[in-house]
């Protein structure tokens, strides 16, 4: 119990590994930097940690040439090449068996994100490009995130939510947050799915209601805001 290492610190969720902890850190940094510079606090809301929790793992990684050290305590969090390299691998594996288990062995859409997370610690790089060869390297995963083959393959770009659009805008569906279960079986049930076409109807203070083909429907706002889209 007295005798834990700094890196235990770092774990996230129910699996204590620190080397899990560590891709898992790396990989969201990467992730949230696709919507801008990567801030403590977002971090920790995205992890679901304290922001203690973010702290004790920044100087983990700093230590660990993960993260470019910060010259003040507001400075953004800077993957170093190194950790760039390990955050683009995770999110490759994550993505391919996200692809993998929806469309090969047709697990539900909601089901895919938290099979992968667990699975994509323990496979090696080798057989996620196995996979990949296997799915004839698709450009997207099945929520619309596009999978990075190579280390300096662009991350994608920011793209506005659905409950940010005024009403009578359309739009194309490009990704789905692949972090709420509920949320995502709700995308699917309805059809708004990476390529569906939308129009905005109405936006109210809870829910955002969209007409997709011959169908109306309402999203709540919080649901509406997973949902990225192309205008």
């Amino acid at each position: 119990m007295g005798n834990k290492t700094g890196m235990e610190l770092l774990a996230v969720g129910v699996d204590r590994s620190p080397a899990r902890a560590r891709e898992d850190y790396v990989k969201a940094i990467y992730q949230l930097g696709v919507q801008g510079p990567v801030r403590a606090a977002a971090l920790a809301r995205y992890l679901r940690v304290s922001r203690v929790s973010v702290s004790k793992a920044k100087r983990l990684l700093e230590s660990q040439g993960l993260l470019e050290p910060d010259e003040r305590p507001s400075q953004a969090l800077r993957l170093t090449p190194r950790g760039e390299r390990l955050a683009v691998a995770m999110v490759r594996r994550h993505r391919l068996l996200e692809t993998f288990l929806h469309e090969a062995l047709r697990m539900p859409l909601e089901d895919v994100h938290s099979e992968a997370e667990r699975i994509e610690h323990v496979i090696s790089d080798d057989l996620a490009m196995r996979i990949a060869a296997l799915l004839e390297h698709p450009r997207c995963d099945p929520h619309g995130h596009p999978i990075p083959y190579s280390d300096g393959a662009p991350r994608g770009k920011p793209l506005p939510a659905l409950d940010t659009l005024a009403a009578g805008r359309k739009a194309r569906v490009v990704s789905l947050d692949d972090r709420d279960d509920e949320a995502v079986a709700a995308f699917a049930r309805a059809g708004i799915l990476p390529g569906a076409v939308l129009r905005v109807e109405k936006s109210e203070r809870g829910r955002v209601i969209v007409r997709l083909g011959d169908r109306r429907l309402s999203l709540r706002r919080a649901h509406a805001a997973m949902v990225r889209v192309a205008t």
